[in-house]
């Protein structure tokens, strides 16, 4: 027979078990104390944080046939036992991923009205609740707004924005929080000890960090750590299980950001990727580990409280390095090593992702020239020369001495915004942009952050007419970050600036500009220019195809004979 898992094995039987909770749990124990229960709950949160636990508890103590409202559920009663079991069967978990469809719902919907057959109520746990369709959301509305006296919905969701709000106003919300680290040490130390086993408080510490709020992984990393083998859970065994680096490890490569050591960090990441470590869970720790010292730098001593995780030995490391490191230069590294850690996802050579990232923070020159440029569509630029290519591709390097901090920081900069003399005619507005392009992004990140740089990045049509300006973006997300108020009013500010007089910004989604009449100007055609010697098709030309890659012309559209 099996051997029950530990995570179902030491599944919360009483609310005081239910654990970072406690908002949650106190609020529901006074409700059933006073008989406020309500016909329909929402448990939202992250994954692995007592959500289906804390309805399975709900469902006891309002059936409990403990006499002491206060004392439910007792765990020794009938029902209690039943449901512990698993085999009450006024206990109905659904699971909504596998069972969303509007049949499923309407079968719920004519059993609900059958009575009990042992427990005072049915209680329904419909788990992962957004996966449902509109359809069986709009057939489950009507029983959730007035159910019968005897039942009572727990929806469960990870994702509460996907709700319509017509189901979110007909339940009481309860927000489950991600449990904090030394929550999760101390659970899992009661655990071992329950079961005669040990581990060290560093191997604790490290599985409390990596589960990231999440009480269900950590005790599944435990259950597999006993597997692994030894008495005693070492630091060592949850690296070589979970891929995590030691603190100090981290803690080391941060060291050579503070020495501007650039070779030194390539070396020791490249010794780690040749001993099997997860780059990717590399990435992300030292994002942790960075916005420990960025807290550390600005906050002072009231980031203590923030960083309660941590031990005084690693405060002492993190508070070294926020005294060595200005707080750009973590930011920084923070926005580059985290969009690397995305970018690895997909990268056929995720190790050569990292190594970039990391020269971009420790050599913002060299980051600055190998960083892509933004584009106003994706279409492809013509053909140009070899020269013009190798011209256009080519990096300014400073030879045979060290660029100092002021001219680091000028590569690092963005080129300025410029300013015009006069208002541009409407007929020049789109190749005005599109030649302002690259100040406009750096502008951006500068007053917004890489979001807002990261949305302008994925334009893909201009048209203009007039004293508008309207935008079609690839993603739904991109237009949002871009119509944010203040967003919007700083990229009118700027686009003002660029163009000499105000313009109005309108965003759409999709890979053309709709809905706007045709503009009374037209550029007019280019003449074709015979291809000569110097001129030749360089469409397999590596060169070019480099130039293509990362600073290509860009094209847009005006009215509907395009540009």
């Amino acid at each position: 027979m099996a051997t029950q898992v530990l995570y179902r094995k030491w599944r919360s039987q009483t609310f005081e078990e239910v654990i970072g909770q406690e908002h949650v749990t106190r609020t529901l124990r006074n409700a059933i104390r006073d008989g406020r229960i309500a016909h329909a709950y929402l448990f939202t949160g992250p994954r692995g944080t007592g959500k289906t636990s804390t309805a399975r508890l709900l469902a006891k103590a309002v059936n409990c046939l403990e006499e002491d409202p206060g004392d439910r559920p007792d765990n020794t009663c009938e029902i209690c036992q039943a449901i512990t079991e698993g085999s009450l069967l006024d206990l109905i978990e659904i699971d909504a991923a596998s069972n969303r469809g509007i049949d499923e719902i309407r079968d719920l919907r004519d059993r609900v009205h059958y009575s009990p057959g042992l427990a005072r109520y049915k209680v329904y746990v419909i788990d992962e609740v957004h996966m449902l369709t509109t359809e069986a959301f709009n057939a489950l509305l009507k029983t959730l707004e007035e159910p019968p006296a005897h039942v009572i919905f727990v929806l469960a969701t990870t994702e509460p924005h996907k709700i319509p709000d017509t189901v979110l106003s007909r339940c009481q919300r309860f927000d489950f929080r991600r449990i904090p680290s030394h929550l999760i040490v101390e659970r899992l130390a009661y655990i071992l000890e329950q079961e005669e086993r040990a581990a060290e408080p560093v191997a604790l510490e490290m599985i409390a960090r990596s589960s990231e709020g999440c009480m269900r992984d950590a005790i599944s990393l435990i259950d597999q750590l006993l597997s692994y083998g030894g008495e005693v859970i070492t630091e060592a065994q949850v690296q070589a299980v979970r891929g995590t680096i030691s603190g100090q490890a981290i803690a080391e490569i941060v060291d050579y950001m503070v020495a501007r050591d650039a070779g030194g960090g390539l070396a020791l990441v490249n010794q780690m990727a040749n001993e099997g470590i997860d780059l990717r869970q590399l990435a992300l720790q030292l994002v942790a580990h960075l916005r420990s010292v960025l807290l550390v730098r600005v906050g002072g001593e009231g980031a203590r409280d923030i960083l309660s995780d941590l031990s005084e030995q690693q405060l002492a490391v993190v508070q070294t390095q926020a005294d060595e490191l200005e707080a750009g230069t973590v930011s920084r590294a923070i926005r580059a090593i985290n969009q690397a850690s995305r970018e690895m996802r997909d990268s056929p050579y995720p190790q050569l992702v990292l190594e970039l990232a990391w020269l971009e923070v420790v050599e913002p020159s060299m980051g600055a020239a190998l960083a892509p440029t933004g584009s106003l569509s994706v279409a492809a630029p013509p053909p140009i020369s070899r020269a013009a290519a190798t011209e256009r591709v080519s990096v300014p390097k400073t030879f045979g001495r060290e660029q100092s901090p002021s001219e680091r920081r000028e590569a690092s900069a963005g080129p300025p915004l410029p300013k015009a003399d006069a208002p541009v005619p409407e007929e020049d507005i789109v190749e005005t942009l599109r030649a302002n392009w690259t100040p406009l992004l750096f502008a951006a990140e500068e007053k917004s952050g890489a979001s807002l740089r990261g949305a302008l990045r994925t334009l893909r049509n201009v048209v203009a007419q007039g004293d508008d300006v309207y935008f079609a973006f690839e993603h739904e997300f991109a237009k949002t970050v871009v119509e944010r108020p203040a967003n919007k009013a700083f990229l009118q500010e700027m686009l003002g600036q660029i163009l000499g007089k105000m313009v109005r910004l309108h965003c759409q989604v999709g890979t053309q500009v709709t809905g706007v009449s045709e503009p009374v100007h037209r550029p007019a055609p280019t003449p074709a220019v015979p291809q000569g010697p110097e001129e030749q098709d360089l469409s397999d030309d590596p060169v070019a195809e480099h130039a293509r890659e990362n600073l290509g012309a860009v094209t847009s559209k005006i009215g509907p004979t395009g540009s």
